[in-house]
């Protein structure tokens, strides 16, 4: 059974209410409380602010999770104008044809193309990161039958988390235990994806496809990709 502990209880939590890759969905979930806190707390703090004109604001996803906070136009509008007088500073200094705008906005890509946090990334997706980086390694330092059991019960680790996993531990007992079970929940889902593909044959177009071979291509990018995410809350 888990120890005490506020990140593995809301793990937990997360393996039994959220199908698929729990550290998406906690690094989504913390993404989103930093959203909060900024709206609430932080819009008027100027070294937030700062921090936000330095990478040009969040990004795109994160922009759109403002507008979806109750009470948060006000702040919403407060930093998209500082980015929007930032970026017109910005292009007082174009000169020579160099896009001074590259640097931030090179940045902005989706918040699942990259582990690493860099010093321009979107301060949200910063925080999405090392929130993840900190809930596999707790989930890899209390790793047993349970939690196991519980992770394949919810899908597994998405590719990102499993091969990230595999870097922040050097035992390899755990490597080999983690291999050794993700690996039949991906064989199915090839096998899934096969079946699928079959069917769409016009000599098979009669058989039956149950609902896991109809999500599977679905199933498969969350995988290969993430887990999905939708403004205001985090999975499907």
């Amino acid at each position: 059974m888990p120890q005490p502990n506020a990140t593995l209880e809301n793990l937990e939590r997360l393996m039994r209410e959220a199908p698929g890759c729990p550290i998406c969905h906690f690094g989504c979930e913390s993404g989103r409380h930093y959203i909060d806190g900024v709206m609430y707390e932080s819009v008027n703090d100027y070294g937030l602010r700062q921090k936000l004109t330095r990478s040009m604001g969040f990004c795109a996803f994160h922009s759109q999770e403002m507008l979806t906070i109750s009470g948060a136009k006000l702040g919403a509008a407060i930093i998209e104008q500082a980015i929007l007088r930032e970026a017109l500073r910005r292009t007082d200094k174009l000169a020579n044809g160099r896009n001074v705008f590259l640097p931030s906005l090179s940045s902005k890509t989706h918040p699942n193309a990259s582990l690493i946090p860099t010093s321009d990334a979107c301060p949200a997706c910063q925080r999405e990161r090392e929130a993840e980086t900190r809930a596999l390694a707790e989930l890899l330092q209390h790793w047993d039958d349970y939690w196991q059991r519980l992770l394949l019960q919810a899908g597994g680790l998405c590719m990102a988390h499993f091969s990230q996993a595999t870097t922040l531990t050097s035992d390899k007992t755990l490597i080999r235990k983690l291999k050794n079970s993700h690996r039949p929940i991906w064989e199915a889902l090839d096998a899934h994806l096969s079946e699928f593909i079959r069917k769409q044959d016009y000599r098979f177009r009669d058989e039956p496809i149950p609902p896991e071979e109809a999500i599977a291509s679905r199933r498969a990018i969350a995988i290969l990709t993430g887990e999905p995410r939708k403004h205001g809350g985090c999975g499907d």
